[in-house]
Parts: C-alpha cells; sequence; structure tokens
C-alpha cells in the first residue's frame, strides 16, 4: 500500500473510544453501508457524521462510535481505526467561484489541484477525499481517490436535518467501494478540525 500523510480530518479519528463502544450521549450517531474493499481493507460502519466548512460539506464514516468526539480530540484510540473521509464542493465558476450544496451527482475531481496551481474545473458539482487508517493523530496511511459519483439525495443541515448520499464506484488506489449515507451534523467534522493538520483533501506522496 502507497503511504500518503493526511494532515487533516482524514488522519483524525482520534479520542479515547473503542471500536465495541456504545453510541456517544453527547452526540446523535449516523448510519451508512459500504461495500467493497481497499487493499483488501473493509469498512463496517458504525458512524457516520457530515460538516460545513466554508465552501465545502464534508462526510466522514467510520468503524468507530463517537465519531464527533473523536475529530475533536486529541489521541488515538488504541486498536485500528478505518476511516472514509469525502469533501463536496459546488464549484460555480468566477465571481463567486463556489455555491451552496445541492441535491445532485457531485464527480470526482483534483480540488487538492486548485489550491495549488493545478487545473481549474468547469461549473459543476464535485468531491475528493481518501480511505485512511489513521497511525497517529495526525498521519494515516491513507489511499486517495480518483474518481467515482457522490449522489447527494438530501442536503444536511445544521438543525438537524441529515445529510443522505449514495456512493457509486468509489475509485480509490487499490479498490472500488460503493455504499449510502445517512450522516448527522458534527461541528468537528471540518477541513480542519481539532485533532489534524492543514487539510482533508488528500493527494498522493512519497510511497513506501
Amino acid at each position: 500500500m502507497k503511504r500518503w500523510m493526511l494532515l487533516g480530518l482524514l488522519a483524525c479519528a482520534c479520542g479515547s473510544s473503542d471500536n465495541n463502544g456504545t453510541p456517544d450521549a453527547g452526540f446523535p450517531t449516523g448510519t451508512g453501508t459500504i461495500t467493497g474493499t481497499v487493499n483488501g481493507q473493509q469498512l463496517v460502519v458504525r458512524d457516520a457524521v457530515f460538516g460545513i466548512d466554508a465552501a465545502f460539506m464534508t462526510l466522514v464514516m467510520a468503524d468507530r462510535t463517537h465519531v464527533c468526539e473523536l475529530l475533536g480530540g486529541n489521541t488515538l484510540p488504541s486498536g485500528q481505526t478505518v476511516v472514509l473521509g469525502l469533501a463536496l464542493l459546488n464549484w460555480v465558476g468566477p465571481p463567486t467561484s463556489v455555491g451552496p450544496i445541492v441535491t445532485g451527482d457531485y464527480t470526482w475531481f483534483d480540488l487538492p489541484g486548485i489550491q495549488t496551481g493545478g487545473p481549474t474545473p468547469s461549473p459543476g458539482h464535485y468531491w475528493n477525499g481518501a480511505f485512511a487508517i489513521p497511525t497517529s493523530c495526525d498521519t494515516a496511511i491513507a489511499s486517495a481517490s480518483t474518481g467515482g459519483t457522490v449522489t447527494v439525495t438530501q442536503v444536511g443541515t445544521t438543525t438537524g436535518t441529515h445529510l443522505q448520499a449514495t456512493l457509486t464506484n468509489l475509485i480509490f488506489d487499490g479498490g472500488t467501494l460503493n455504499g449510502s449515507a445517512d450522516a448527522v451534523f458534527c461541528p468537528n467534522a471540518k477541513i480542519n478540525p481539532t485533532c489534524g493538520g492543514i487539510s482533508l483533501l488528500a493527494r498522493p506522496g512519497n510511497s513506501e
């Protein structure tokens, strides 16, 4: 498996929970299903949360409960944690550049490249993300995304409406995933969470 240093949300299923814990009484629990594997690793979803951070809507699915609490923590739980993290963007182009998240299909695009001199997409709905196994609170062994479609069927809000989405043929280095999410709002699910570095959006780096 190639190694990426994920500085941000995807490297950051952090806290003091365990895989067999009960849902955190402080935060509601989301649901989801994922089929397929990435480098032989499955994700059995035990919680799904979303966040709203500037232009992005984030989606985090993990094999842990207490995900919202974990994202605001500062230590990595014992045992392996598996995370699927996505960011959604409605790119409308100049002069406003971005718009609110709406229902519909979001296709993959190299969103980090927009900020680093890469190509700018045509107006449309886009996603990017990674499948990660954190090794500390700010790094992870991860597979970056390269294709697929996220279909938002219900836009989440901070006032209780869940984010509902279908994931179709999400391609990562090492496998393809399909599934669905019914995610609850989490104020900690930001591009730059308390437990993390600089960005949810992962780009390939040096391999090991």
